[in-house]
């Protein structure tokens, strides 16, 4: 490929890694200008002793709890109404992607009366944001440094949000918070990172620069996540799957992503299966047709250290090597159904997606990937193959 590309790259949040991480919180919040700070956090930080730390360093923080699951426009507002009624605050998402996308998207739609929905597919620009942090727990969305959130509407559609107000101020990397995930959990979450990865080096609007970033994620990953899902107690793993869909994280948020995100979203949709598994399984299935386009992979799979046509095999022993057959049986029953999955791939909020994958596809064809998503769901569940 010898073609000039012209590109933008979107700025990064200021980041601090490692056991210390959250001793630069206070200073941060001095900095801010802000008066109270609204931790909003997922319920496993409550649960896995993390609060009583964020606490011990800032002591007068007012806690939102959110439910888990999938970020819905219901929750973001009955959080955005919480971080309302306290004054000038500063916004600390602490937990998984779903908490950081709903404390992002609280931090934007505090400046404004409307609730999330006004926002909802770029149909409206944010007018202004809070003071932002973000404290992933664990190592998978890359949340923490895009500019995209995902939240379903009240009629179950899972759509996003996007704009630079989403972009947090800063960023704390701290290991030892990931340690008590448990090891599907682990691999749930580090499969997202890894997707994002591939789809962001192999997108159509990928570059040299974001592809860096894409690249090296997938070589850490493919180094630290079976060590983090044997052994979670590896803060040396725990801190290159942290860095790694940190580093996803920036590529997706630059090169977007592709034909398993399209998938993915279609079953998030149908079905309200879990993102991460959802997507891995997506382009697990996606992978044989995917590589015909045989450029677009090529530095994937060096990354991974096997040639283009052995990737979608290379791939799959990865991914039986890292729990996904116990992280999708874990996931909820679900009858998928081709047809009416690719219908949904087509649907306006997923075409970005969609159009966006190196190889291009027809109708038929994602009536095909569809039908093969469907057979690795049920295989990995140990399910017989239906037809």
């Amino acid at each position: 490929m010898n073609e000039t590309l012209s590109y933008a790259l979107g700025r990064v949040p200021q980041m601090f890694g490692g056991p210390d991480a959250l001793s630069q919180l206070p200073a941060l919040v001095d900095a801010s200008g802000a008066k109270t700070v609204a931790l909003i956090a997922d319920m496993a930080v409550q649960q896995n002793g993390f609060l009583d730390r964020l606490r011990a360093v800032l002591p007068d923080i007012h806690t939102f709890v959110v439910a888990g699951g999938e970020p819905t426009c219901s929750e973001v507002n009955r959080a955005a109404e919480f971080a309302r009624a306290l004054t000038t605050p500063l916004i600390l998402g602490v937990g998984g992607g779903s908490a950081l996308d709903i404390a992002k998207q609280v931090a934007a739609v505090i400046c404004a009366p409307e609730g999330i929905e006004h926002y909802l597919l770029c149909a409206n620009p944010f007018l202004g944001r809070a003071p932002l942090i973000t404290v992933p727990t664990t190592s998978g969305t890359g949340a923490e440094v895009t500019r995209t959130c995902v939240v379903s509407d009240d009629a179950g559609r899972k759509l996003w949000t996007w704009g630079e107000e989403l972009l947090p101020d800063a960023v704390l990397l701290d290991p030892q918070v990931t340690a008590s995930m448990p090891p599907f959990v682990t691999a749930a979450t580090g499969l997202d990172a890894l997707v994002h990865a591939i789809e962001a080096a192999t997108s159509r609007r990928s570059n040299e620069v974001a592809r860096a970033s894409a690249l090296h994620a997938v070589r850490l990953i493919r180094e630290a996540l079976p060590s983090a899902v044997r052994d979670g107690s590896n803060l040396h793993a725990r801190q290159q799957m942290q860095e790694a869909a940190l580093l996803a994280g920036i590529a997706i948020d630059n090169c977007g992503t592709g034909m398993a995100h399209c998938i993915g979203h279609a079953l998030g949709t149908l079905y309200h299966l879990p993102h991460g598994v959802a997507v891995t399984v997506a382009l697990e299935a996606a992978m044989p047709w995917n590589v015909e386009e045989v450029e677009a992979y090529r530095q994937v799979a060096a990354a991974f250290g096997c040639s283009v046509e052995a990737l979608p095999a290379a791939l799959s022993a990865f991914l039986d090597d890292t729990l996904l057959n116990e992280a999708v049986r874990r996931a909820p029953e679900a009858e998928l159904q081709p047809a009416e999955i690719a219908a949904t791939m087509r649907l306006p909020e997923n075409l970005p997606m969609r159009s966006n994958n190196a190889r291009q596809s027809s109708e038929t064809d994602d009536l095909k990937l569809a039908q093969q998503t469907a057979e690795r769901w049920w295989a990995r569940r140990g399910v017989p193959i239906h037809g």
